[in-house]
C-alpha cells in the first residue's frame, strides 16, 4: 500500500498480507521534498499525473515536520495489531530499503 491516507488505513490493513512502512527521519523527508521541488519546479514529476506540477507550501512542510508526533504513533499502534498471518516490515534508513530491495530481487 502506498500513501498517507489515514482515513482508509484500517481498510487497507485488513486486506494486506505484507506492510512495508518507510519510517524515515523527518529531516530526511523534509530535505527530499525540498530537493524534489527544485528538481521539478513548475512541472510534473515522472511518477505523477501530467497535470500535477510539483508544489511546496507551508502546510505541507508543517505536516512533514509534525508527522512523527501527530501521525506516526497511531500508525505504529495499528501495525502492532495486525493479524499473525500479516507481515510488517519497518525500514528506517535508505540503506535498509536498498538491502531489502536487493534481497527480494533474488527471488
Amino acid at each position: 500500500m502506498d500513501g498517507n491516507y489515514g482515513g482508509t488505513l484500517n481498510l487497507r490493513l485488513s486486506v494486506a498480507d505484507t506492510v512495508i512502512f518507510l519510517d524515515f527521519p523527518r529531516i530526511l523527508c523534509l530535505s527530499r521534498v525540498i530537493k524534489r521541488r527544485f528538481m521539478y519546479a513548475g512541472q510534473s514529476r515522472p511518477d505523477m499525473a501530467s497535470d500535477c506540477p510539483e508544489r511546496l507550501n507551508w502546510e505541507f512542510l508543517k505536516y512533514i515536520w509534525s508527522y512523527p508526533i501527530t501521525r506516526r504513533p497511531g500508525i505504529l499502534e495499528k501495525l502492532s495489531q495486525v493479524r499473525p498471518n500479516q507481515q510488517v516490515i519497518i525500514l528506517r534508513k535508505p540503506i535498509e530499503v536498498r538491502e531489502f530491495l536487493q534481497k527480494i530481487s533474488q527471488y
